[in-house]
């Protein structure tokens, strides 16, 4: 048996040595997927002798990317000159438009528009056709573009299936839209994708040469694939159809944006020949959890049936619990985690004698009570902190509205939590105005960042102004670098005075940076600007956000091999494709909030799963659709199984949520977990 295969189970074995033709493996739920598809690579590169070249790996997270090259490089024990290609659908896509994307007549160093960008973009389009914004939702019209590219439809395909009403208007804000990104030289999400699979379906001996290149295609989380993906992975595969992919029909939960089951479902339609492989050895969970996971999936209709089975102990029983509310739920998650029998003070009735005085009457009140309790339990919470490794647990809700609540039960007893899928670092106002003129110093052409920072820091220069400038820009086909004093509009003279001011920074800048590396030019940026100065004497959020700036560098440093352009479109890159999970730390000391989405393909030994009601949990909006009913079960299965060690299921009597009061009853899921492994 060689090395590599030793350490094992039979399935996983086979998996690794299935090395020809389609595979599909089937991966439940702590099955070690990431070690199967880590030690497949090894085995081709080191006993294949395959060229890594000549791989390609696909997952879902950076994070995933990141962790499999390490574990790569450490199992291969040396040093690979050469490495596969491995990262995510965008990441992989956006390597290979910056070598191919000429051919559709777009410069190389195009920028990448995240979803706040492209959002800016469309209100401008929108305001620009005369649709009322307060009727017509820019946010909508986003949505269902996203959607049409996510389905490989391009604006032309989308204007003649068009209904009437808002596809109308999409119809048309998309076609205009493209323009613009095209105008701009950039790209948005999807654009990543969707453009790579332009190129390879226009010209045929570009498909080629990846086909000849990519021999072996592996792709993670295949059941998460949507169509724009499906048709890239079939057109790579199509030459030497050597595609292994691994996924679990049971843990799609994101049909909400567009992946579709059928990919995962159908596979065998796709490769006949497919030879399909189950794993089902689970080495996360204890016996009790994976029993309730099996119980609750079974009901669902579309699916590969499997079960998960495991040498761990039987372990602790699942806890259910019942609060009377929002604030008792995260009062119960709280005590539970610090192990303190009781928040709440005694609510006994209160008696007074007639001889008390004002302060007996206070003393004995159940507010003096109140606070004497506080304090007690504070100066015990705060003990209790300096014992506890917080990273082991995780709250787990099913809509983010949900996290208000429990907030305010942690910030009051002062125990440390983040919020996964929250305002996210590079959405921070201060660190998009950095990534802003970083981008106009490779692209002076893009409006929409120059829109952004024009005015910060202030200068007196308007949005209207703005507006006059760039229309005028536009008609001479010039950038703001090259526009000159005489030949702008006609402005106010602290407006041109303005301006000239930016466009003279701009243009130091953009002499400078061409021989600095991307940390150098922040730091440029910084100072020329005025950016720096100007937070320096905000004496309520500038500290604070100059630190955000600074912490830029972390990921620059990355990059400071390159100079000039090349080291701003990689550092632009990396951050452009940054997701929730890679925000995630998980030596963090801070208990983790999160939604159930946001919690896949991550795992903690103690799981809180709160609002476990009907018309939360599963959702209201699936409760007539057998079809998002089975995403909701599905999504069930994803929460339970994130447990390793232990399980709390809670529910309240009535909940605060959506600015009313609802009463709801508990979850079917909890009805659908079996009685003898629930205590």
């Amino acid at each position: 048996m060689h090395k590599i295969l030793a350490p094992l189970n039979p399935k996983q074995r086979e998996a690794v040595q299935a090395l020809n033709g389609p595979v599909l493996i089937l991966a439940g739920a702590g099955s070690g997927k990431t070690k199967t598809l880590v030690y497949r690579i090894a085995y081709l590169i080191d006993f294949k002798g395959v060229n890594p070249k000549n791989i390609l790996a696909v997952t879902f997270t950076n994070k995933a990317a990141q962790e499999m090259k390490a574990r790569i490089k450490k199992l291969l024990g040396k040093d690979q000159k050469d490495q596969p290609m491995m990262g995510t659908f965008h990441a992989i896509c956006a390597q290979l438009l910056r070598k191919e994307i000429t051919a559709l007549a777009y410069k190389q160093n195009f920028v990448i528009f995240d979803e706040h960008d492209s959002l800016r973009l469309i209100k401008k389009i929108v305001k620009d056709l005369d649709y009322d914004q307060q009727n017509i939702s820019p946010k909508a019209i986003s949505i269902l573009i996203s959607r049409a590219k996510n389905e490989l439809q391009f604006a032309d395909d989308y204007t003649r299936s068009a209904k009437e009403g808002i596809e109308q208007i999409t119809a048309q804000v998309y076609e205009k839209y493209q323009s613009e990104l095209k105008a701009l030289n950039a790209l948005d999400f999807d654009d990543l994708i969707m453009k790579v699979v332009e190129i390879f379906t226009k010209f045929p001996a570009v498909l080629k040469k990846y086909q000849k290149l990519f021999q072996y295609i592996l792709v993670d989380e295949y059941q998460d694939t949507n169509q724009v993906q499906y048709i890239l992975i079939k057109l790579l595969a199509a030459e030497h159809k050597n595609i292994c992919v691994v996924g679990d029909d049971y843990q799609s939960i994101y049909a909400w944006r567009g992946a579709n089951l059928r990919n995962i479902l159908n596979f065998e339609k796709d490769y006949p020949d497919a030879k399909i492989i189950i794993l089902e050895q689970n080495y996360r969970s204890t016996k009790n959890i994976l029993q309730a996971a099996n119980e609750v999936i079974k009901y669902n209709v579309h699916q590969k049936e499997k079960k998960l089975w495991t040498e761990n102990p039987r372990g602790s029983k699942l806890t259910v619990n019942e609060a009377t509310d929002e604030t008792a739920e995260g009062e119960f998650i709280i005590k539970q985690i610090l192990n303190i029998p009781d928040l709440t003070p005694d609510k006994n009735e209160v008696t007074y004698e007639p001889e008390d005085s004002i302060l007996d009457k206070i003393l004995k009140s159940n507010t003096f009570k109140q606070k004497k309790q506080d304090d007690k339990i504070l100066k015990e919470v705060k003990s209790k902190l300096k014992t506890l490794d917080l990273s082991r647990y995780v709250v787990l809700y099913r809509t983010n509205p949900q996290s208000r609540a429990l907030e305010e039960m942690f910030l009051k007893y002062g125990v440390p939590y983040r919020i996964i899928g929250g305002i996210k670092f590079y959405e921070r106002k201060e660190i998009k105005d950095i990534l802003s003129y970083l981008r106009i110093l490779v692209n002076p052409t893009d409006w929409v960042s120059i829109e952004r920072i024009i005015n910060e820091p202030p200068r007196g220069l308007g949005r209207t102004s703005f507006l006059k400038i760039e229309k005028h820009c536009r008609k001479l086909e010039k950038n703001i670098l090259e526009i000159k004093e005489d030949e702008l509009p006609e402005l106010m003279n602290r407006a041109k005075i303005a301006f000239l001011g930016f466009q003279k920074i701009m243009q130091e800048l953009s002499q400078k940076y061409k021989t600095k590396n991307p940390t150098e030019i922040v730091e440029m940026i910084l100072k020329s600007t005025g950016y720096q100065k100007n937070l320096e004497q905000d004496a309520e959020f500038g500290e604070n956000r100059l630190e955000n700036i600074k912490e830029i560098e972390t990921v620059t440093k990355k990059f400071n091999r390159l100079k000039g352009a090349e080291g701003i479109n990689a550092f632009l890159e990396e951050v452009s494709l940054v997701s929730d999970q890679d925000e995630i730390d998980e030596s963090n000391q801070a208990v983790n909030l999160m939604t159930i989405h946001a919690a896949k393909g991550l795992e903690f030994p103690i799981v809180f799963i709160a609002g476990a009601e009907e018309g939360l949990f599963p959702h209201a909006r699936s409760l007539y659709d057998p079809e998002q009913l089975e995403e909701e079960r599905r999504l069930c299965y994803v929460a339970i199984t994130r447990a390793k060690e232990k399980l709390y299921i809670i529910h309240t009597t009535q909940r605060q949520i959506y600015g009313t009061s609802q009463i709801n009853s508990p979850s079917r899921f909890i009805d659908d977990l079996p009685k003898e492994v629930v205590d």
